[in-house]
């Protein structure tokens, strides 16, 4: 799961952010609100931890130019502002849950897990088929019109963030961090090779269907030049959901 720490006091934001990797979770941290806005724009979270309080944009406003943009990913805000009218201030802004400081870690981990049901629910997401191509996350089951496909591990959950967060160009860092559960323990190369392994294996099964052909030169991930990857659905967008 990916979350989106936003936190101004840095200590504290190191600190959550080393008890949540611990507990299994992929934490991006931002201290600035400029910053975390941006981010909040181009990326598809899991879960963002928001405060309140922050350099140059407060997570009040942070939340309504999201909610305003359809940035749907389940906030839950922090903040030293605990009277009633701040918590119904930031849930009429779009929040999911709200937590004031000083808090428990453990209250902390409860009220995530709590999200991550709640936007499981809503979701709905098991089950992602473009085009011919369907991904079935409970089974951890690929096919290719019809025909399946087998993947490594990491083929696999690569192939299901690509599809499930259509537009979004993921760097080979967030693709660490995403894939492999850190940025620091892999490297490039193992990436591109990934990639490479991943795109072959689709190219390969797409010639033994009938249903649709890929040009020569159309890539089903595509690379964005001195950004990343992301899925091409342009080549389905007559097939989505067919």
């Amino acid at each position: 799961m990916w979350i989106l720490l936003v936190e101004d006091e840095k200590q504290l934001a190191n600190s959550l952010k080393r008890g949540l990797e611990e507990e299994g979770y992929v934490v991006e941290v931002q201290h600035d609100g400029e910053e975390a806005e941006l981010q909040g724009l181009v990326n598809d979270y899991d879960i963002v931890i928001l405060d309140w309080r922050l350099p140059n944009r407060d997570g009040k406003e942070i939340l309504e130019h999201w909610r305003k943009e359809d940035r749907n990913f389940p906030v839950l805000m922090l903040t030293a502002l605990g009277d009633l009218d701040h918590k119904v201030s930031g849930l009429d802004a779009g929040a999911d849950d709200y937590m004031s400081k000083p808090f428990s870690f453990d209250e902390l981990l409860a009220r995530i897990r709590a999200l991550s049901r709640r936007s499981a629910d809503i979701s709905n997401t098991e089950i992602v088929k473009i085009g011919p191509i369907e991904v079935d996350a409970r089974r951890h089951n690929v096919t290719v019109g019809g025909i399946s496909l087998t993947l490594r591990q990491k083929e696999f959950v690569l192939l299901e963030l690509l599809m499930t967060h259509l537009g979004t160009v993921f760097s080979k860092t967030q693709i660490a961090e995403r894939v492999w559960g850190s940025a620091y323990y892999v490297s490039d190369n193992t990436i591109e090779a990934t990639i490479s392994t991943l795109r072959q294996k689709l190219n390969d099964t797409f010639e033994d269907i009938d249903t649709y052909k890929l040009g020569k030169n159309d890539q089903i991930i595509e690379t964005i030049r001195g950004a990343g990857y992301r899925f091409n659905i342009d080549l389905f967008k007559d097939h989505k959901d067919s």
